[in-house]
């Protein structure tokens, strides 16, 4: 069982705070829509045949594309691919670009999972994150596509803003909650580099907010999405009536997925491999029969030190059983011995076969993360 990733690379206006690669100019759409259909087809072998459990169009913003290029799109999947029947298809949006036609067209490509762009119900919060619609249009959106006939939807937020104090991250949950989601992805905003807003903070433009209410924040995240029985499965992802996102536990369990666009990343369990991040190369590169990807094969340190990295990320944590199938004994020994100082201070739980974080290790997984890595 696989996944398919498909990288749009257009937006409307570039966020401050994105790293990942989009460009603003819509008029190579077409060719890059002709550009996806054949690398579909020219790698359609990679997966020797296996069943595509789960399909996600991210971006940049996917839903800059039009009804007629989505159509295209999808019958170059179906003509390539053999796609299970209980699908999971996700389809990421912006508020603003959400109309009851264009959801309507949606669910008959038999996109079946709306993921909604929202980061912030409060204005300052979205102008200062350099976001194209309004509190106003993200209430509407998550409203809208459930009337159109969406039942598996989920929106994103973030936290940890300069001006976000504890009182405006509860408004913002409390007003998620009230809305007809299933599923919701919480992030700490971060300052990449080469970003507008990490120039901003070097620039002295603003401070960023205290690691500790930025604590408390991820803390009030965690109760107010418990009091909403929403269930924490991952870091930065809530369910609710296990409503997961399936195709992103591809990601953290470590099953193949391909990925197709400028930038998209690919994985076959042995090997890493992404495209060229640069949507004129990509396009006439795919179009003309030459190479757009970089491969990198993984040692099986890299192997173990991604399956540690991925699995600690989610509530089941590390399958030891299949940590040492994998493995072998000596690194599950030497994995074990390094958790001890952390299962100690409980920070970690040793299951019959599992290894996973507790709540207060969740806060500080990447310093346990790093040092349970294992070493050549």
């Amino acid at each position: 069982m696989a996944g398919l990733y498909f990288h749009i690379p257009f937006c409307s206006q570039k966020c401050n705070y994105c790293d990942f690669y989009s460009i603003v100019p819509l008029h190579r759409k077409p060719e890059f829509v002709s550009a996806l259909a054949k690398e579909l087809e020219n790698r359609a072998n990679e997966l020797d045949g296996e069943i595509i459990d789960t399909i996600y169009f991210g971006g940049g913003t996917p839903s800059l594309l039009s009804i007629n290029e989505l159509k295209l799109i999808k019958d170059a999947i179906v003509h390539n691919y053999k796609l299970n029947s209980d699908l999971e298809f996700t389809f990421e949006a912006n508020p603003e670009n959400i109309t009851q036609s264009y959801l309507v067209e949606l669910l008959k490509l038999n996109i079946n999972r709306l993921s909604i762009g929202i980061q912030s119900f409060r204005n300052e919060d979205l102008e200062f994150l350099k976001r194209t619609h309004s509190a106003q249009d993200a209430i509407r959106s998550v409203k809208l596509a459930s009337q159109s006939g969406f039942s598996n939807i989920s929106m994103d937020l973030i936290y940890g803003l300069p001006n976000l104090d504890i009182l405006a991250w509860s408004e913002n949950l409390k007003q998620a909650f009230d809305l007809p989601i299933q599923h919701l992805s919480a992030y700490h905003l971060s300052y990449e580099s080469g970003t507008l807003l990490h120039k901003k903070l070097k620039n002295g433009a603003f401070k960023p907010l205290a690691e500790s209410k930025s604590t408390e924040q991820f803390e009030l995240l965690l109760k107010m999405v418990d009091n909403a029985q929403f269930e924490m499965y991952e870091i930065s992802n809530f369910a609710l009536a296990k409503a997961y996102s399936n195709h992103n536990m591809s990601y953290w369990k470590q099953k193949k997925y391909l990925g197709f666009g400028p930038s998209a990343h690919s994985f076959n369990l042995k090997e890493r491999s992404w495209n060229v991040s640069n949507l004129v190369e990509y396009n006439q590169g795919v179009l003309n029969g030459k190479s757009i990807r970089q491969i990198e094969k993984l040692s099986v340190v890299d192997r173990a030190n991604e399956m540690i990295m991925t699995n600690l990320r989610t509530k089941w944590g590390i399958d030891l059983f299949t940590f040492e199938t994998n493995f072998g004994i000596n690194a599950l020994n030497r994995l074990l011995l390094n958790a001890e100082p952390f299962i100690q201070t409980k920070w970690m739980v040793k299951a019959t076969n599992q290894l996973h974080l507790t709540q207060e290790g969740y806060l500080v997984s990447d310093f346990i993360i790093e040092r349970l890595f294992a070493v050549d």
